[in-house]
């Protein structure tokens, strides 16, 4: 049994983990059995993705009580579309805006969808009083559905596994958060109490598993993955840009802000007047006059959202593919879920971070070249003309066909996932 707040049709790479592992599970002799919520809080929606489920998983959709929807309502919105970081803006704050701070930050510990926990339990009673489970999963963030976990492994004895995709109270944007310490401890003391507890924590890295190596009961590291089938091939013969693309998916927040790429882009303007830089997702107003500022304006295509498998298309048919870890405190153990859908494309990648952090390892393993720091506007520069000499020699670009990708198929990441719920309920 799954307990997965984000499930189609959910957008966005938080829901893509556990789409896959419950895609793949069944292979290794495991049926997930997904319980999730009506109608959730999400940054956006991809109504495509609910046509990639199976027509036979077992998916249980509970009510849920939370705030967005009044907070939307008390700022003039309709519906609980949420930012996806509310906190995440360098921009100046209105009064009720840093009042909603606040409010979040100390009433709604650990997370403003702790309003889930009793549904999630009451629907879960009811499938384990007709049928036997094996195990359960919970998938954080966010973090309140741990505590779902934690009652159903006391009041049923049943073998729990917490699967951290981000850390708890170590996650960057805690920091811009008027918490108090009360609220801080109170979170800090459920946090340990959830990794004390849980049968095995399963985190996305190293990096996250050195950070709670002190205080988990067991840990282990399985990493996000790709889909086999999904990557096989593009769905299409292109799309409608033309030139060179430089591609960034996702949402784009202020703390992703890097001023020495953008500065990059200007000085090799000259040089490379077919190159695009092309965001898709939501980019932060201090991101674009950072963008602006460099005069790069007219380089810049801008999109919304799109579909998946639209999203998969451009990974495919752009010449570089951009990500960028948050320039903030121990950003050494962020590991972007963009990277592992980048690799199996063979498009050239260029990830602007810490040189020493957890997002290097997946390079590592998948021989490509290395993160490029935050201020290295040299290298910068010439991996955008090396790649770019090559598209104009090729019209394509360079592809990278090293096989070490592959370590982060779905059906090798699931296949490790099995075995660890083998190990611990003796099967």
């Amino acid at each position: 049994m799954i307990f997965t707040y984000y499930w189609p049709p959910a957008g966005g790479i938080a829901v893509q983990r556990f789409m896959k592992f419950a895609k793949y599970l069944p292979q290794y002799g495991w049926e997930p059995i997904i319980i999730t919520v009506k109608s959730g809080s999400y940054p956006f929606a991809d109504e495509s993705l609910v046509k990639e489920l199976a027509p036979d998983l077992r998916v249980y959709h509970t009510d849920t009580f939370e705030p967005f929807e009044l907070y939307n309502l008390l700022r003039g919105k309709k519906g609980k579309t949420i930012p996806q970081v509310m906190v995440a803006s360098k921009g100046k704050k209105s009064l009720f805006q840093r009042f909603s701070e606040y409010i979040r930050a100390n009433y709604f510990i650990p997370d403003a969808r702790k309003g889930w926990k009793p549904y999630a339990l009451r629907q879960a009673a009811e499938i384990i009083s007709t049928e036997k489970i094996d195990a359960i999963i919970t998938a954080g963030p966010p973090h309140s559905t741990h505590l779902t976990g934690m009652e159903l492994q006391r009041k049923f004895n049943i073998k729990w596994i917490a699967d951290f995709r981000d850390p708890w109270t170590g996650i960057f944007y805690n920091q811009f958060l008027p918490r108090t310490k009360s609220s801080k401890d109170k979170d800090s003391m459920l946090e340990k109490e959830v990794l004390r507890h849980a049968d095995c924590t399963v985190v996305i890295s190293n990096g996250m598993k050195d950070m709670f190596a002190e205080q988990a009961k067991r840990l282990e590291v399985i990493y996000n993955c790709y889909d086999d089938e999904k990557f096989s091939k593009p769905e299409s013969d292109g799309v409608p840009e033309k030139g060179f693309l430089f591609t960034y998916t996702g949402n784009l927040l202020a703390t992703q802000d890097v001023p020495r790429l953008w500065e990059a882009f200007a000085e090799v303007k000259a040089q490379c007047p077919e190159l695009k830089l092309l965001i898709i997702g939501n980019a932060d107003d201090a991101v674009k006059r950072s963008i602006s500022e460099a005069g790069i304006d007219d380089m810049v295509i801008y999109k919304s959202y799109m579909p998946h498998r639209e999203v998969v298309n451009y990974m495919w048919y752009s010449q570089i593919l951009l990500f960028l870890l948050a320039n903030v405190a121990d950003n050494k153990l962020l590991m972007t879920g963009k990277i592992f859908e980048y690799l199996p494309t063979g498009t050239e990648l260029m990830g602007i971070g810490p040189v020493d952090g957890s997002a290097q390892d997946a390079l590592a393993i998948s021989h490509r070249p290395p993160i490029i720091d935050y201020e290295d506007k040299a290298s910068m520069k010439t991996r955008i003309l090396e790649a770019y000499e090559i598209w104009k020699e090729n019209g394509k670009g360079r592809k990278f066909e090293d096989p070490a990708y592959q370590y982060f198929s779905a059906t090798n990441i699931t296949k490790q996932l099995a075995g660890l719920l083998d190990e611990l309920t003796g099967n």
